[in-house]
């Protein structure tokens, strides 16, 4: 076996679009970057459900249908992780509530997320290929 391979955790992310066409992003309350809601597959979860669950957690909020639409590898000083993002539906946006890791949201168009502090540039693609092409 080779010592080289690559190890890794799993991030499940969500592109969560409204009828204005804009992507809804979360602000990390510790690093003041955008992102996409979502988290790291747990050892025992049904990959199914991680993003679901994760989804909850985060935004109180209930989404169907994960449909994958993308994938890449971030790594920074704590760690890679092999990311995979997808498209969901959801009913209701009323009972959207930010948790404790988030000190804001927002819903933002192709022009604002290119100016954007996002944490990686690759989640910045990720989000203007999904705005571009859905």
């Amino acid at each position: 076996m080779n010592k080289n391979h690559l190890s890794a955790h799993v991030g499940q992310y969500a592109l969560l679009k409204n009828t204005d066409n804009k992507v809804l992003l979360l602000e990390r309350a510790r690093s003041k970057t955008w992102s996409l809601p979502g988290g790291r597959l747990n050892d025992d979860e049904e990959c199914d459900l991680a993003l679901l669950r994760e989804l909850k957690e985060e935004l109180n909020l209930d989404c169907t249908n994960p449909k994958p639409f993308g994938v890449n590898i971030l790594k920074d000083s704590y760690q890679t992780k092999y990311c995979v993002y997808f498209t969901l539906d959801y009913s209701s946006l009323s009972t959207l509530k930010i948790s404790s890791e988030h000190s804001n949201f927002g819903w933002f168009d192709l022009e604002e997320i290119k100016s954007l502090n996002v944490e990686d540039e690759k989640i910045r693609k990720i989000v203007l290929d999904f705005l571009i092409t859905n």
